[in-house]
């Protein structure tokens, strides 16, 4: 299992079978985690009530059944949405660049 999350208001966490900490300083906008099983995710710390949340959002989920994200409420305890992807994952690559032929 995989766990990703927003800590304090510059790094994203990436958590269990695959252990990395991302500087969210250097990226504008919303960052965007792609693992290798296909799921692609969009965290952003975002400025909510008394203080900021880190959000997540599905971009690209192969199997929904794999992934649940724990949203955190405004004001209340805490300060990131959760997520935990169960999926079989070898690498997360994280950026902010995105292409889309969606318009």
């Amino acid at each position: 299992m995989i766990t990703i999350y927003g800590a304090s208001d510059d790094t994203v966490v990436v958590s269990g079978d695959i252990s990395e900490e991302f500087d969210a300083l250097s990226l504008k906008g919303p960052a965007i985690l792609a693992f290798s099983d296909g799921t692609v995710l969009s965290i952003e710390y975002a400025d909510e009530g008394d203080d900021g949340i880190w959000r997540i959002k599905p971009v690209h989920v192969p199997d929904s059944e794999l992934l649940t994200i724990s949203r955190c409420p405004v004001n209340g305890p805490g300060y990131s949405d959760r997520a935990e992807l169960r999926a079989d994952c070898d690498w997360v690559v994280y950026g902010s660049a995105v292409a889309s032929n969606r318009h």
